[in-house]
């Protein structure tokens, strides 16, 4: 899932994002609103997943991604 994850962000933020390196909001440029909206909608159609809307504004780095797709047993 990590390794997927990051590949898709890679793709996204047009960067090499690692397994094991959380990447943010805050510190990548790239990920602005529009970019945080296509990220969250990619990674809920290649996992099969629905964030609930609730969640989505604070889904705001790798790692809150990852923590929120193990919650869902991926």
């Amino acid at each position: 899932m990590k390794e997927k994850l990051a590949n898709l962000l890679s793709t996204l933020l047009n960067k090499t994002v690692g397994a094991n390196e959380d990447i943010d909001m805050q510190s990548e440029p790239l990920w602005d609103s529009m970019k945080h909206i296509e990220i969250i909608m990619t990674v809920e159609e290649e996992f099969n997943i629905a964030f609930a809307a609730e969640d989505i504004p604070y889904l705001t780095s790798k790692s809150k991604i990852e923590r929120k797709l193990a919650e869902a047993g991926l």
